[in-house]
């Protein structure tokens, strides 16, 4: 009976023994395979995105960005990937959000691209600043010879010269013809404002409407505009009153022809 039980408890051992050689072979072809089957991790790239809609011609702003991973495989070769690269840059089109943003759709903000509204004057979601300027952009039309020899470039800033001659007949409801006479005005009517963009002789510069309303009627009264080019970083007032003969005389000191008698 002893042998037999002992035979009996061998087997029984051998058998577990057995059992828990396969489990373990078992887990370790599961593991292995789990292993071998796991997916590759997907390369991915930081590149720079839309936060937000942004309309045409407008100046991006570190608002308007957000730093994103995308799938490399699908990112644009030519994406931006530091916000500095696209900041201070004028969309050429819209761009929507998340969209990655590409040296294709911005233009320099000093090229033929221009902003109406001033990246200042915005605030932090795009909307014009309460108080700010109902700003425009308008076109002048200004000779060669009387814009700085055609130099003016987009980017430089100008004064704006005018001059008309002066009918007190035409404009004076009762002119007094002892102190009141025709003569020709000249004043710089404008004060540093940007240049936007230039098509030969045709400027577009920023203002705002109610000025843009008295350089209409100025441009439409026959007078003579010229543009004045400032220096770079000359932010100064000029602090001029104008010009007509009674303030030229004293500086210049012309000659006053007489009448004679022939």
């Amino acid at each position: 009976m002893e042998d037999r039980s002992r035979r009996r408890a061998r087997l029984v051992l051998i058998v577990g023994l057995l059992f828990a050689v396969g489990a373990g072979a078992t887990t370790f072809f599961v593991a292995n395979t789990a292993k071998s089957e796991a997916p590759a991790a997907i390369p991915t790239s930081n590149i720079i995105v839309a936060a937000r809609e942004i309309p045409a011609k407008t100046q991006i702003t570190a608002a308007d960005l957000k730093l994103v991973k995308m799938n490399s495989e699908v990112v644009p070769p030519a994406a931006l990937t530091r916000p500095e690269d696209a900041v201070g840059k004028i969309t050429i089109v819209g761009i929507s959000v998340g969209e990655p943003i590409l040296p294709t759709k911005l233009g320099g903000p000093n090229g033929q691209v221009f902003v109406v509204i001033p990246a200042a004057s915005l605030g932090s979601d795009g909307n014009p600043l309460p108080g700010s300027p109902n700003y425009r952009a308008m076109s002048i039309t200004v000779p060669d010879g009387q814009a700085a020899g055609g130099s003016i470039q987009p980017g430089d800033i100008v004064d704006v010269l005018f001059s008309f001659t002066f009918d007190p007949v035409k404009l004076i409801e009762r002119p007094n013809p002892t102190k009141n006479g025709a003569d020709v005005s000249a004043r710089i009517v404008l004060e540093r404002v940007p240049i936007l963009a230039r098509t030969l002789a045709v400027y577009t510069i920023r203002t705002d409407a109610a000025t843009a309303e008295r350089i209409g009627y100025i441009q439409a009264s026959g007078g003579s505009m010229q543009l004045l080019l400032r220096g770079p970083k000359d932010d100064r007032s000029t602090g001029t009153t104008g010009a007509t003969f009674k303030s030229i005389y004293p500086v210049f000191k012309f000659e006053i022809p007489e009448k004679i008698t022939p």
